[in-house]
């Protein structure tokens, strides 16, 4: 009987072992298909996040189309540089230009937002300026705050569904400069909406203030936009610019950049050559953001008189 019961607990035994057995081998397969399972969401992913790359780099594309190109630029103020530094790959800043026989445009503008919900305003943005321009013959009779206000009645109108359904109190628009420069770049008209123009001359810097409200929703947003003029001279240096400079943070202090430490930049440099100018400000400000994320879309433009 003893043995009997020694035979009957190993068989016992043998069973419990091939059970175990069959339990690790489900397991297995389980963990086989499991791991198919990930892999194929993990291609899955890696293919949606390629589209959306194809897809912003051809945005960019279509907008770089739009934005003109540095000789184009330079046709109309060649001496001249354009620090353009988006944050992402598709840019919420824009610039843009136009002539006439007698008068030059220079446009530089920041739309709410960065990355692909500001490059859509910026096209937005773009495309109603050009329209606005060519209705608006560019002639002496040119108001820059009149453009301003028609492009903000354009958002207004564009965006008036959005803002609707949007229970924030945060508005879509864009800041924006518009300089009129007569043929003989001898005075400039000029319009703004919460941008500041800087014009160096013999060293020194005087910031031109504008309007401080946006082209969109304000609580000002029935006031009209104000023109304003301002006399130039042989070798001043007109610099149209965004906020993105200012407000970046950097330094080993973590700081942001400043108003104040760009009128200083530009004064430091205004005395040397356009090109030269672009190198050191681009070091400079690449510098102060190292070891930090770029906080939002950059422009600077200078044009020399």
């Amino acid at each position: 009987m003893q043995h009997t019961s020694e035979y009957i607990s190993e068989h016992e035994y043998e069973a419990d072992i091939a059970q175990q057995e069959k339990l690790i081998a489900e397991l297995e397969q389980e963990i086989v298909k499991k791991n198919d399972e990930i892999s194929n969401i993990s291609q899955e992913y890696e293919t949606a996040e390629n589209d959306l790359k194809a897809s912003i780099m051809y945005a960019e594309r279509i907008q770089r189309a739009v934005i003109p190109h540095d000789a184009e630029f330079k046709a109309l103020f060649p001496d001249s540089f354009i620090y353009f530094s988006p944050r992402d790959i598709v840019s919420g800043d824009f610039y843009t230009c136009a002539s006439s026989p007698d008068y030059k445009i220079a446009i530089v503008a920041d739309c709410t937002g960065h990355g692909v919900p500001g490059g859509l305003l910026s096209m937005l943005g773009m495309s109603a300026l050009k329209d606005l321009l060519s209705k608006q013959k560019i002639t002496k009779d040119l108001n820059p705050g009149e453009i301003l206000d028609s492009l903000r009645n354009f958002v207004l109108t564009s965006l008036a569904e959005a803002d609707e359904a949007d229970d924030t109190s945060v508005s879509d628009g864009m800041d924006i400069t518009m300089c009129v420069f007569d043929n003989d770049m001898t005075q400039i008209r000029y319009a703004t909406a919460n941008h500041a123009i800087y014009v160096a001359r013999d060293g020194g810097i005087t910031k031109l203030k504008g309007s401080r409200m946006p082209i969109g929703r304000h609580p000002r947003q029935n006031e009209p936009f104000e023109s304003f003029t301002f006399d130039l001279q042989k070798g001043d240096i007109v610099y149209l610019c965004s906020d993105g400079i200012q407000d970046q943070f950097g330094s080993p202090d973590n700081i942001k950049f400043t108003t104040k430490r760009l009128a200083s930049m530009l004064q430091e440099n205004c005395n040397k050559d356009m090109q030269t100018q672009f190198a050191d400000m681009s070091q400079l400000v690449n510098e102060w953001k190292k070891g930090y994320n770029q906080f939002d879309d950059q422009t600077l433009i200078g044009i020399r008189i």
